[in-house]
């Protein structure tokens, strides 16, 4: 039980990481747009399409995929042991629908639950840096 405890630790700090990282990363990139604002339109757009490359090809999926290997190994540790041999790897939850599915039920979740810390840090957030990113353009160009 430690080692899964140990893993539910060690993944959870790689997820806080990783939201540290893009969420950092973007708020310097639209310091950098603001400064490029009335300079270079041109160059403003390429940065924000960048922007937003970056958050729904890099951020979203691997905040997902990790925050997914979390809970996997949140869940396990109230399960008894012979419950755990029925359930699929951590990768297999994280990447593959019907297997998260099938491990869900075992979970007791219903499908589809995120936390509500989940939602507004792996959802809510990404989608305002976008309309942030957006916004910046409409404005520049009009």
């Amino acid at each position: 039980m430690k080692d899964i405890t140990t893993k539910w630790s060690v993944n959870e700090s790689l997820l806080q990481s990783y939201r540290s990282i893009f969420i950092s990363s973007q708020s310097f990139l639209i310091a950098v747009g603001a400064v490029f604002f009335d300079k270079s339109t041109l160059l403003l757009f390429v940065l924000a399409v960048i922007s937003i490359l970056m958050i729904w090809y890099m951020w979203f999926p691997i905040v997902v995929v990790r925050h997914r290997i979390a809970d996997y190994y949140k869940h396990i540790i109230d399960l008894p042991e012979h419950k755990i041999v029925e359930l699929c790897t951590d990768s297999s939850y994280a990447i593959n629908k019907i297997e998260r599915e099938k491990a869900n039920k075992i979970f007791n979740l219903q499908k589809g639950e995120w936390r509500l810390t989940r939602i507004k840090i792996d959802l809510i957030l990404p989608i305002l840096f976008t309309i942030i990113w957006v916004c910046i353009v409409v404005v520049a160009v009009v």
